[in-house]
Parts: C-alpha cells; structure tokens; sequence
C-alpha cells in the first residue's frame, strides 16, 4: 500500500503556509524556553533535596507551578499553527497513538497540581517532598516523551502501517533512531535553562554563590548537550543529514551558527555572564527551531510542500494575530522579568 494513501486531503488555509511557518518556529521558541525552565527548575530543586540545599529548592518551588501554566499557554499558539498547516499529519500521528496521546491530559494536570502542592505545603510535607517533585518531574518528563513520540510520528507514514499490526490499539515509534538523541536534545537543554534561570535570579539579588551554581548547571548542561546534538544528528536519514552537511545552504549555514552559538554558550558560563548568556541563549534556540523546521520539512518532501497549500485570501485573522501578539508581548516579558527577579521577602533565599 502506498503510504500516501494513509495521508488526508489538505483543505484550504487563509493565508499562505510559509507564513504559520514562521510564526510556528518563532511561538514554538517561548514555549520551550519556557518548558525547559520548569522541567530543568524541578531537576535542580529535586538535586537542592539530596544535596540538603533545601533554600534553593525552596525558592524554585514558588516559581514552578506558574512558569509551567506559562508553558502551557505559551504551546497553544505553536501547535495550533502546527495543526493549521501539517494538521494532516500530526492529527493523523495523535490518532495512531491513541490512550498514549490522550494520557498527555491527564498526567499533564496531574504533575501542575503536583508543583502547586509542593509549593504550598513545603513545609508540612517534610520528607514527602522528595518523592512528590520525583513524581511530578516523572511526569512531565513522560509528556516530553510522549510529544517527541508524535512529533517524530507524523513525519514518517510509512510507519502509520504499523497501526493494522496492533489489532487497533495505540503504538509508540520507539523503533525510530531519531526519536531518543532528539527528545533528549529538549531535556539535557532543560538543565541548562533551568540552570540560568536560577543564575539569573542570583544576579539580581546579587548572590554569588547561587549564581556560580547556575552558571555551572548551565555550562555543564551545554557541553553534554552538544554530543546529544551530534548524535541527533547522525542519527538522521542520510539524505537529510546530508542538507546540513554542505547540501544546502542555509540548513549548513543554520548548523553551522548554532554550533557557533553553543560555543559562546559555554564561554559565557565559565566566565558567569548571565545575562549574556540569556540572550545569546534565546538566539540559538531560534537557530535550532530553524534547523528543526528544516528537518521537518526535509522528512515531508516527498507528500506535502506547505507553500503550494490552496489558500483563501483571507488576511484580516493574521493582523488580528499580530495586532494581539504586539499588545501581549510587553506583558510577557513583564510577567519574566517578575519572575527572574526574586522577590525581596523573608523566605525567598
């Protein structure tokens, strides 16, 4: 059977598909960083418990719950356009893994009332915190897994046949090479964020020894993560990988500036420059969405090209979007700046 077959009929989309291409990559930027603060800010707290570094633990507690309700708001906008333009693949992906897919759910309400109450009862938990966090992180580890699962899915139907082999029941693509070196291309970078999250915070009280721990979570977090990145990419099929080897231009020349990019990020951590190292940070995720893009696109060639979409002209939705996205961006990066900046409050250590 050609797995063309298996794929629906594209409908029509109101403005060109290069258009939600771009803001996918660019929404799809805030959501991670933000992800990747939680999930890298549980990790550090839960190591702040074994190491009794419990203010520091303490103090990431109150900033969990809320930057994961930031995350999740921050991935509607990324998976609606997702769903907009690839719709046809990743609803397709989403299907085939049937209960994996709708557990996402369940478990991901499960691990936000986890934080709230590791938060609130802090205290009165005692040793119960430990294994609470250890639960909650297990969690949203497993809701990572379960997206890169998807993600990975949709991009191959020749793997959907695989669903007839099942008698109906949901599968997972965990024959898939790519899979395991690219979801852990998203946690390792999570220690890292998490890592100069707390750096961050340490420079605006001016806490030298809170920062020095950041900044050696984040620099050492980069390095591991630049052999994850090798790995991911070798793991590629060979004609995609190949694009970014000097077959094509600007998959290269976007490899090659992350690299670059990953370089500095190691540099501004050993000589602890936060800040910098924020901003060189956000740049080179928006690199790796690009080159992520890129391999999206390269692995759908041969079904579906996004600019020969049919479209219906129909523009107002998209200076409503950006006419919205102008007034709510201040907001945002009010509401981070709150949130990096620690309160000066008995407790907040």
């Amino acid at each position: 059977m050609d797995p063309a077959q298996l794929i629906p009929v594209v409908d029509p989309i109101p403005i060109p598909g290069p258009w939600f291409d771009v803001l996918l990559v660019v929404t799809f930027v805030a959501h991670i960083l933000f992800m990747n603060v939680v999930v890298g800010g549980a990790v550090i707290s839960l190591v702040g418990h074994a190491r009794n570094t419990e203010p520091l633990s303490r103090s990431l507690s109150k900033k969990l719950p809320t930057i994961l309700a930031l995350t999740i708001n921050m991935g509607v906008a990324p998976l609606l356009f997702l769903q907009t333009v690839y719709g046809q693949f990743d609803y397709t992906s989403s299907v085939l893994m049937a209960g994996y897919w709708l557990a996402v759910i369940g478990l991901l309400l499960a691990a936000y009332y986890g934080l709230y109450i590791y938060n609130l009862k802090f205290d009165g938990l005692g040793g119960l915190r430990t294994p609470l966090l250890l639960l909650t992180l297990g969690m949203m580890l497993w809701i990572g897994f379960m997206f890169s699962n998807n993600v990975t899915l949709m991009l191959r139907p020749e793997k959907w046949f695989d669903y007839f082999k099942t008698g109906g029941a949901g599968f997972l693509n965990l024959d898939d090479p790519v899979l395991y070196p690219r979801y852990l291309h998203f946690m390792v970078a999570s220690l890292a964020v998490g890592g100069l999250f707390v750096a961050l915070r340490a420079h605006f009280k001016k806490d030298a020894e809170r920062l020095k721990t950041g900044m050696l979570w984040f620099m050492r977090a980069t390095v591991v993560n630049l052999a994850v990145g090798v790995w991911f990419l070798m793991a590629l099929p060979g004609e995609i990988m190949m694009l970014f080897m000097g077959g094509d231009a600007l998959a290269t020349g976007v490899l090659a500036l992350g690299i670059l990019g990953a370089a500095a990020l190691v540099w501004t951590g050993l000589t602890r420059r936060p800040v910098l190292a924020a901003v060189l940070t956000v740049v080179t995720v928006l690199l790796m969405a690009v080159a992520r893009h890129i391999v999206r696109t390269a692995y759908l060639a041969p079904w579906f090209d996004s600019s020969q979409l049919p479209i219906t002209g129909e523009y107002s939705t998209l200076l409503l979007f950006l006419f919205f996205l102008a007034v709510g961006l201040p907001c945002v990066v009010w509401m981070v700046r709150i949130y990096v900046k620690p309160a000066n409050i008995e407790g907040d250590a």
